[in-house]
């Protein structure tokens, strides 16, 4: 059966079992088959199993189906404030838990990742840390002080334990600009392909080349074979980007992978940037110039990004799409990427 939602027959032929009915609250629903008995007549029972969604640690919950297919996970709430995602997780973790919904196959891991930012409503907890920087394998390997250092090994633990083949990790951008994918295989992988046909975003950012740093949920899993997608939902102030709207991409995400009934859709068409790298904040002081600094923006070499208290200007020195730009005072900070730079193609 697997790792969550199992159960034992412990009877066979020729013995009987007298419990009919299905359990009550959370916990699986159980029905009742005949078979003949050992000698070709009369009746025998089995278990027909129909498992609930269950818990299987700290807002990490799973749901088995007993049968062959994809073990999909499906993560929200990296950064606690991206609430669309959030709320459309939660949403799911209710929906399969009251058994409105239930798998026809596979494995169903749903990750709500950060919980404590969630009830702050803040990017991170009170330590700062940015979850989403704690999958480095020198991070992982390290004694945790934080919170999202130790929840960044339950994650992982979560999804060894359920032989996750595919991870989306929904997310929100700070900034304005349309949705797009990231992922870090190279754009010919089947498996990946597979997935992000799945989600609506127009725009795929690829990262065979890990010059995000090899520190995210999504590119754990990507380096380790298996399908690791960023999916950034759209803008966090977006009214369009909508619990309703992420949800529906969640069950299409099911669907679409053979865990849910029903025809998918598919978006095959995407636009390809490839991530190059980043431009690293130097001094104190930066400031974007006026119209620059939106997700996706495309910007001509020799433009202005901004400047530094100092007057020193950032210019562009090549045609490029500007990925994350970092405007809010929190998240710049010397040292870090001012904004990660993608090229077409």
């Amino acid at each position: 059966m697997g790792v969550c939602g199992s159960i034992r027959i412990l009877h066979g032929p020729g013995r009987s079992f007298g419990w009919r009915g299905s359990a009550r609250g959370g916990a699986p629903s159980v029905s009742f088959g005949e078979f003949p008995d050992a000698n070709g007549g009369g009746s025998g029972r089995v278990m027909g199993y129909h498992p609930r969604m269950e818990p299987i640690g700290e807002s990490i919950w799973c749901q088995d189906s007993g049968k062959p297919g994809v073990s999909l996970a499906i993560s929200f709430g990296v950064h606690g404030n991206e609430r669309a995602p959030v709320d459309a997780g939660l949403r799911l973790v209710e929906e399969f838990g009251r058994g409105e919904r239930t798998l026809r196959e596979g494995k169903l891991l749903l990750l709500h990742a950060n919980p404590r930012a969630t009830e702050r409503d803040e990017r991170w907890s009170e330590g700062g840390m940015d979850l989403n920087r704690c999958f480095h394998p020198d991070v992982l390997a390290a004694e945790p002080e934080l919170f999202e250092q130790r929840r960044a090994r339950e994650l992982v633990e979560a999804l060894e334990r359920v032989e996750a083949e595919v991870l989306v990790d929904f997310h929100c951008t700070v900034e304005p600009g349309s949705r797009f994918l990231m992922q870090h295989p190279p754009v010919d992988h089947a498996p990946s392909r597979r997935a992000y046909s799945l989600l609506q975003a127009d725009t795929l950012l690829a990262d065979p080349d890990l010059n995000f740093g090899g520190v995210s949920f999504d590119e754990w899993m990507s380096t380790r074979g298996k399908v690791g997608i960023c999916y950034e939902t759209g803008w966090i102030g977006d009214p369009a980007n909508s619990p309703e709207s992420v949800h529906g991409e969640m069950l299409n995400l099911m669907r679409g992978h053979g865990l849910l009934e029903g025809e998918a859709t598919r978006y095959p068409e995407k636009t390809l940037l490839s991530l190059a790298g980043t431009i690293p904040c130097e001094e104190e002081g930066f400031a974007w110039c006026d119209g620059m600094g939106t997700n996706l923006q495309r910007v001509a070499a020799g433009s202005v990004l901004g400047t530094y208290a100092s007057g020193r200007e950032v210019v562009l020195d090549t045609d490029a799409v500007l990925i994350f730009p970092k405007k809010k005072p929190e998240l710049v900070k010397i040292g870090s990427p001012l904004v990660y730079i993608g090229l077409s193609g």
